[in-house]
């Protein structure tokens, strides 16, 4: 079902979509790499994700390690992102969403069923007048409730001098790598460059008061910026790799559904989705890109 914002294209020599939303904003989606969408370029010509290296990997096939691919562009981490066990079953490394082959849906969605756990899971990708709406779905196919979660993983390099923007009300973080324990947001932190090279940054908005947007300034004052309803979207995650793993510097803005990495810890810390029979969860992400005089 091709729509009339949206036109065939490849990635690569890949089958891939290109999705044109308001103010410019283009997507490029590779169904064959979960989905992921490869190219977000704003009206200016921007890039603002990350792109591969010179030489694209076969598409990867669960379960397989996430630094071993090809390490660009915006995946979807579902129904977890550290490997984990839960309930005898294997979870791999950032879940199975990027490493199965999203087919289309009836509804202009791209998606796919489990092979681990019995959901479903779709994105449709809407222009807005300012933009993009990520409309995600996800529902249980069999008799039981299925816990669950998501979270987003756009890999964005947006240059040297880039700074992270979060809520006024966001004030606290909580460290899982390269910061220990609860600690204030502060300027320091909101600095992509003071992670040093070859070191990386984890860390988690504090749940005590969810954050429903957050934004990656540029030097020259353009602002990526991903909003979403908290009360749907409860979490939010930050990373910031210097070089541990990325071929060079990115931010990572990771809404989530699930408050940790490990699915089996967000369901025993009772911050993990459930997903009910015959009740579809909806939530959406609104992406857009303000050029420097507007972005305020």
């Amino acid at each position: 079902m091709t729509r009339t914002h949206e036109s065939t294209t490849t990635w690569h020599g890949e089958p891939a979509v290109q999705v044109t939303g308001g103010g410019g904003l283009v997507a490029v989606v590779v169904p064959g790499r979960g989905a992921k969408i490869a190219s977000l370029r704003d009206a200016s010509g921007r890039e603002w994700l990350l792109g591969p290296g010179p030489d694209v990997p076969p598409p990867a096939r669960g379960p397989a390690s996430f630094t071993d691919a090809e390490m660009c562009g915006w995946d979807e981490c579902v129904p977890n992102v550290d490997a984990d066990v839960l309930d005898g079953v294997a979870l791999p490394d950032h879940g199975e969403a990027w490493t199965t082959p999203w087919t289309a849906q009836d509804d202009g969605s791209w998606g796919f069923e489990s092979r681990l756990l019995p959901y479903r899971f779709t994105r449709r990708t809407e222009p807005t007048a300012t933009g993009l709406a990520l409309v995600y779905t996800a529902e249980a196919l069999g008799t039981e409730p299925v816990p669950f979660q998501w979270a987003a993983h756009p890999q964005l390099a947006p240059g040297p001098g880039a700074r992270i923007e979060l809520p006024a009300d966001a004030t606290h973080v909580d460290g899982v790598y390269g910061l220990d324990g609860r600690a204030p947001w502060t300027p320091e932190l909101a600095d992509a460059e003071h992670v040093e090279a070859g070191e990386a940054l984890k860390i988690w908005v504090a749940p005590q008061t969810p954050a429903s947007w957050a934004g990656v300034r540029a030097a020259d004052g353009s602002v990526l910026r991903l909003s979403w309803d908290a009360a749907a979207v409860p979490y939010l995650a930050l990373w910031v790799d210097a070089g541990m793993f990325s071929r060079e510097r990115v931010v990572a803005l990771e809404p989530a559904t699930g408050a940790r990495e490990a699915l089996s810890a967000s369901r025993d810390d009772g911050r993990a989705q459930l997903l009910e029979p015959g009740i579809p969860v909806t939530w959406t992400v609104h992406v857009e890109v303000r050029a420097p005089g507007d972005a305020h």
